[in-house]
């Protein structure tokens, strides 16, 4: 930790405007394989100094970070339980890019209240029903996070406040689209990922979410499978096998009796001894194979499970009234959400955004897709030309011509294989043709 003072020029979220951050008490708080948090006191902008996270990221290509254009334009649509960047910077150091997002600090993470065993019933009920309120907006969005778990969600646990965090997996979703199957921290990885559907929704946030509440009153993972087939198999043991109007509903191009060791299930309760009927029969009307059967939005938040929550001076163990927790105001937008109008929300954040939602992990896989096709055009193409070259018993110049095509050819392949833009590899050929 240093008490030296920091400047360093940044955006504010939402409007870009240009300011000049001062920072002060840096260090290091969290440190991941793809990014870095480091905890701080801004002192200014602003009225008054507050701590604040500072979340360091290295891009592995020049594309846009995904993660902040999310950020960003959810940042025009704040939301309670949703974090929210309020500054944004990047600095380049060895030829590469750090990008950093300042939002506000929260001192805890769901993961880290599990393990220290600081949940009773009644606060594992105000940050169940505030991480469905969440992911609610987040549905109203189209938008899928596909990385919920308990270290991602960001909790004031002296507050009673849950905010949903970390966005570099997240993706709006689009009509006849399709994804990568790997995704979702493999724990709180849904069924129809693990068997490889390619064609899903927001539902997938709902089965994660499940498995964070089953966390919560179980103190530990849900389904802590050893790998994917073994996490597939708990699940079985827990649920059953899933029938074929289960293989349908998740979108599994193949029926239900090529899935071995079909089983029926011995139910949640056997993972979950200790919980009560009630918290047993709310999770088990969320962990269910079909998608759309999944509890969730303002039904869920609608449920008799949350009741006593809301009975007038209800208080948690710290002596905080609930009622402060989750507001009267929170819970009349939370049941009053328009469909329609969200969405037209999401197209007004991508217009004044200007940035690219659909810049997401299809269109990635699409120019992977493109780049081995090119490769492999490419490739036979220069075979076929050099065996031209090699049978031809035409003039020296028509020779010469077909060798310099094959190297064009050539360097097409190799350029393509290394994932180079069609102008990379145009200027490439031109110099080529120079020679």
């Amino acid at each position: 930790m240093t008490d030296k003072i920091v400047e360093q020029p940044a955006k504010e979220m939402p409007d870009m405007r240009n300011v000049k951050l001062r920072m002060t008490n840096l260090r290091l708080h969290a440190n991941g394989v793809f990014s870095n948090v480091y905890r701080g006191t801004l002192l200014s902008p602003g009225d008054a100094p507050r701590e604040i996270a500072i979340k360091k990221t290295w891009p592995e290509s020049k594309d846009r970070n995904f993660e902040m254009i999310f950020l960003t334009g959810i940042s025009r649509e704040r939301h309670k339980n949703i974090i929210q960047m309020i500054y944004a910077f990047s600095n380049k150091r060895d030829d590469r890019i750090c990008e950093s997002f300042v939002f506000d600090f929260m001192p805890d993470t769901l993961g880290s209240l599990i393990e220290s065993s600081a949940l009773d019933l009644v606060d594992m009920k105000i940050y169940t029903w505030q991480l469905f309120n969440g992911l609610q907006y987040l549905s109203q969005l189209q938008i899928m996070h596909r990385d919920v778990k308990p270290v991602n969600v960001l909790v004031d646990h002296a507050q009673g406040l849950l905010k949903i965090g970390d966005f570099g997996s997240a993706k709006v979703i689009r009509p006849g689209m399709t994804s990568t199957p790997y995704q979702v921290t493999r724990f709180y990885r849904p069924p129809e990922l693990l068997l490889g559907s390619e064609n899903y929704n927001w539902t997938v946030d709902v089965w994660s979410a499940g498995c964070v509440v089953g966390e919560m009153v179980k103190g530990n993972v849900l389904f802590p499978g050893r790998d994917t087939k073994h996490q597939l198999k708990l699940i079985r043991r827990a649920l059953g096998s899933p029938t074929d109007a289960d293989m349908r509903a998740m979108n599994i191009p193949r029926p239900a009796d090529s899935i071995p060791e079909r089983t029926a299930g011995s139910g949640l309760a056997a993972l979950l001894p200790s919980a009560r009927p009630e918290v047993v029969f709310f999770i088990s009307k969320i962990l269910v194979y079909k998608p759309k059967a999944r509890l969730c939005g303002k039904e869920i938040l609608r449920d008799p499970f949350f009741d006593s929550l809301f009975r007038e001076g209800s208080k948690r163990s710290n002596g905080q009234l609930i009622s402060q927790c989750i507001t009267s105001a929170d819970i009349a937008v939370a049941h009053s959400i328009d469909e329609s109008k969200v969405k037209a929300k999401l197209s007004s954040i991508i217009m004044r955004t200007k940035l690219d939602f659909s810049c997401d992990d299809e269109s990635k896989e699409s120019r992977s897709r493109e780049s081995v096709v090119n490769v492999q055009k490419a490739s036979k193409s220069a075979s076929k030309e050099r065996r031209i070259s090699t049978d031809s018993t035409g003039t020296g110049e028509a020779k010469k011509r077909i060798r310099k095509k094959s190297r064009e050819r050539m360097t097409m392949a190799k350029t393509a294989k290394k994932g180079k833009s069609a102008e990379q590899t145009k200027s490439i050929l031109r110099r080529l043709r120079s020679r």
